[in-house]
């Protein structure tokens, strides 16, 4: 029953991923496509590590919230310039994702550089 529970959230996290970022996908905006990349790269390690058993579904939880946090950002500065991102913008919000890629490590327990 745990099995099926953790592989049903990974599911429903992973769809999520694909869903919230498939309409921002424009050949003419790179800094969108660099940011979405590793929004979606987060997604997957997060359901990866529930599918795993490395994060529980409650870590899993608050580790989406952050990436939730990141997408609004990004959707707010994307309507405020016209569906672009400035510079300032894109490394603000990859600061943002090398935060929350600092969680995801922590959460599974990788504490280092070089983990194993």
């Amino acid at each position: 029953m745990k099995t099926f529970f953790t592989l049903a959230f990974a599911t429903v996290l992973g769809s999520l991923a694909v869903t919230n970022n498939a309409s921002a996908i424009d050949l003419g905006r790179p800094r969108v496509h660099e940011v979405n990349g590793r929004l979606n790269n987060e997604q997957r390690r997060i359901g990866n590590g529930v599918a795993t058993g490395r994060l529980n579904p409650g870590q899993a939880i608050r580790l989406e919230r952050g990436e939730q946090h990141i997408q609004r950002q990004e959707s707010r500065d994307l309507a405020r310039n016209g569906g672009h991102l400035t510079l300032r913008e894109k490394l603000r919000l990859n600061h943002e994702e090398n935060r929350e890629s600092q969680r995801i490590n922590h959460a599974e327990g990788r504490h280092g550089f070089f983990h194993r």
